[in-house]
């Protein structure tokens, strides 16, 4: 069975191009936060990816991604720097952000599931 899209990586970049500053934080704290729950216990306190299993952040995004995502967490917010960091263009043409479409999107389908099955269960 063919997996749904509700995040590739071109929708990804279209909404961040299109939110103004403020949603585009928002877009990069949400994110941030899914990636981070993705990770193990170990890794998430110690802001490291110790597993190569394609869940959470790379080695490469690990202290970043993670330490965004807490004070995204705490804050509700970020700095614009913190911000710029995701939506630097990388050399395919994308922001940084946009490498872990697949994984939001996996995320986005399983709240779409949950917020449905509730509403079969009502």
């Amino acid at each position: 069975m063919k997996q749904k899209v509700l995040v590739s990586r071109e929708s990804l970049q279209q909404m961040l191009d299109a939110a103004d500053a403020e949603k585009r934080q928002h877009i990069v704290g949400r994110a941030l936060v899914v990636l981070f729950q993705r990770q193990t216990e170990s890794e998430k306190a110690g802001n490291v990816t110790d597993r190569h299993n394609n869940v959470g952040f790379t080695s490469g995004d690990a202290r970043g991604g993670s330490l965004t995502a807490k004070t995204y967490i705490k804050n509700r917010k970020l700095e614009q720097w913190q911000v710029d960091k995701w939506l630097k263009v990388q050399a395919n043409g994308f922001a940084r952000l946009t490498k872990y479409h697949k994984q939001l999107n996996e995320a986005a389908i399983e709240k779409w599931k949950a917020s449905h099955q509730l509403t079969l269960n009502v």
